[in-house]
């Protein structure tokens, strides 16, 4: 009974396929090897399997019904069965719509966005826009953990960077200063590259990195990442100790106070637009996959790099340090120049002459003016 229900399944089922090639109303569907690997198409098949069988198995028992929706059942009618209604609602096409018309307008829309691409490598195609949440997705339980264990990284190098200076002086924990300049750096990277990684997935592998591809560029790495930190501790270790055994730091608001909150503040929303503006293009030095030149990129080339220069100035502001200001920004601007021309040179081999003319009509740091 099994050979003879299989049998008279793939009968029905190639009956079903020459009607196909004929393009009749009863098997719409287009016989191409695109189409066959539709999702649609394979639910269709799967669907008329479970009809073939459940159709033989009326059979055997005495009963004929229609074995597949829309076909001519062996009575002569070609009405489908009053359980198939729903499935030949959801697949059958608009009216005056081709059969499988959804596909071909996503085939259409796709290559408009491709042609347009070509021309304009600053616009961003639909596949583009939704990577990044494609890529984010998976697992909702991995995602959580992942996005606590970027949070705790940050916790340990900020309490390492603000919070460890002032605990080497006895009592230094109890002034409120670390705690609001630990709380000003956790907003700012939480988010910028924190919310980054988490939302558009890892960064460029490092081998990838053009910062890191020779050795001046590796050195420069290193002496920023070493110098910046160690300016960071000393502005916050002199800070506390003067606070605790000098009365050179006043208990009300002064200048610097408010330079420094001022700061911290301006670089921390620059920071978070720039960052939500550039998307998965917020990466180490390597081609980006879109030319960003919306938002505050319309007006700079860098606001991060801007965002990041501003932090630090206004961070020794606020510790009442302009020597330290000043030398965390000139080490900015020191390495910065050799990193936005190395952007430079990586961007312009991936957009050409678009490249050269937005680097013409916008400024690197600041509107209209640096």
């Amino acid at each position: 009974m099994q050979s003879h229900r299989i049998a008279n399944c793939f009968e029905k089922e190639r009956s079903c396929l020459g009607s196909v090639s004929k393009r009749t109303t009863a098997c719409p569907l287009r016989l191409n090897s695109s189409v066959l690997r539709h999702p649609a198409h394979t639910k269709l098949v799967r669907f008329r399997n479970s009809k073939c069988l459940a159709a033989n198995d009326n059979s055997d028992e005495g009963t004929a019904k229609p074995s597949q929706p829309g076909l001519p059942s062996p009575s002569g009618s070609s009405s489908p069965a009053p359980n198939d209604d729903n499935f030949a609602r959801v697949w059958k096409p608009p009216p005056g719509e081709p059969p499988l018309w959804w596909v071909e307008k996503f085939e259409a829309r796709r290559k408009a966005e491709a042609e347009r691409k070509a021309e304009d490598p600053a616009y961003m195609t639909t596949q583009e826009r939704v990577a990044p949440a494609a890529a984010s997705g998976g697992n909702p339980v991995l995602r959580f953990f992942a996005t606590v264990l970027q949070f705790l990284q940050l916790l340990l190098v900020l309490g390492l960077l603000l919070l460890l200076p002032a605990a080497m002086h006895d009592g230094g924990l109890s002034l409120a200063k670390p705690y609001t300049t630990f709380a000003a750096y956790l907003l700012f990277f939480g988010a910028g590259s924190v919310f980054r990684v988490v939302r558009h997935g890892k960064l460029t592998p490092r081998k990838q990195d053009r910062q890191v591809a020779s050795w001046a560029g590796r050195l420069a790495f290193a002496a920023f990442v070493l110098v910046v930190p160690l300016l960071h501790m000393y502005g916050m270790y002199r800070y506390v100790g003067l606070a605790l055994y000098t009365d050179r730091i006043p208990t009300c608001t002064t200048l610097y106070d408010i330079v420094g909150g001022v700061g911290m503040l301006v670089a921390t929303v620059l920071n978070a637009v720039a960052a939500s503006e550039l998307g998965a293009s917020y990466d180490r030095v390597a081609a980006p996959p879109a030319l960003v030149t919306s938002g505050p990129y319309s007006y700079m080339q860098h606001p991060i790099y801007t965002s990041y220069m501003l932090l630090f100035f206004s961070v020794g502001m606020w510790l009442h340090s302009a020597p330290t200001a000043i030398a965390m920004l000139l080490v900015c601007a020191l390495y910065y120049r050799g990193r936005t021309a190395l952007e430079a040179r990586v961007l312009e081999e991936a957009f050409g002459g678009h490249y050269r003319e937005y680097a013409q009509r916008t400024r690197k740091y600041l509107p209209f003016l640096l």
